[in-house]
Order: structure tokens, then C-alpha cells, then sequence
């Protein structure tokens, strides 16, 4: 193998294997014509003869992925995104509501005396704050558990 080049024993040539003609060095490397999985860009242009190879360098780009699975991946991560932070938020909100002045001093409640008595007790409030952990564990497990599937 013998590379030659301009100011080199084979001046004037372009670059490529000795020995070889031009259309040879344009298709080193490229793919057979009948090759499904490839496909000729815009920016090239077709054959003269249909079945035959083209005579220069053709971009050759491969066949765009399969967009469906791409649509339900991303489906399927931005439902786990809205999920966890659902949870999160949830969480929170439920894990430190009972605790402040807006639970105590509801002007709903004050109207409702009886229920204002049940949501007072401290074991109610108990109960929503872990209800909010519960959430918020939620979040987490799912973040943890998410798994990409490639069917």
C-alpha cells in the first residue's frame, strides 16, 4: 500500500491507495447498494443508472431511530417527573400543615366548632402528618424504582 500525495513520488494525485482508480477510492468503505439500514442524504445526488453504485462520495446517514419507542419513553419519564413531585409536594404540604396557623386558625373551622374539635386533636393531626411521610416515601420509591425498558 502506497499513500501519495501532492509534493510526494506521486505528485498531483489526491490522497488514497496507489494503484487504485478513482471511482475504486470513492467506494472503499461504503456499504453495499442494496443495504436497507442506510439511506442517501439530501445533499447528495442519486445515480445516473438506477442499480447502479454512484460514482463520487455519497453522506451516507443511518435510518432515524424508531420514533414511536422514543415518544413512549419520554412519556414515560415525563409521568414519573409529574408523579414524584406530586408526591413530594403532597408530602409536605401534609407533613407540616397540621403544625402551622393555617390549621388552627381556619375561618372555616371557626363556623364548625365540632370539627374544629376533631381536626385539633392531636392524634388527627398525627394521622395527616403521616400520611404526608407516606407520600413522600412515595416519591422517593418511585424515583428509586423507575427502570428504562427497551421493548
Amino acid at each position: 500500500m502506497h499513500w501519495a500525495g501532492a509534493g510526494g513520488p506521486g505528485e498531483g494525485r489526491q490522497f488514497g491507495v496507489s494503484g487504485q482508480t478513482r471511482v475504486e477510492k470513492a467506494l472503499v468503505g461504503m456499504p453495499p447498494a442494496n443495504d436497507s439500514s442506510l439511506r442517501m442524504s439530501a445533499l447528495a445526488s442519486g445515480p445516473e443508472n438506477p442499480g447502479s453504485r454512484p460514482r463520487g462520495p455519497v453522506l451516507v446517514m443511518p435510518n432515524p431511530p424508531d420514533t414511536g419507542k422514543q415518544r413512549k419513553l419520554w412519556v414515560q419519564r415525563l409521568w414519573l417527573i409529574i408523579v414524584v413531585l406530586f408526591c413530594m409536594e403532597l408530602g409536605i404540604i401534609l407533613t407540616i400543615l397540621p403544625w402551622t396557623r393555617l390549621w388552627t386558625g381556619n375561618s372555616f373551622l371557626l363556623g364548625h366548632p365540632q370539627l374544629r374539635a376533631v381536626l385539633m386533636n392531636n392524634f388527627v393531626r398525627g394521622v395527616v402528618a403521616g400520611l404526608g411521610l407516606v407520600d413522600i416515601w412515595i416519591a422517593v420509591a418511585e424515583a428509586i424504582r423507575y427502570r428504562e425498558t427497551s421493548k
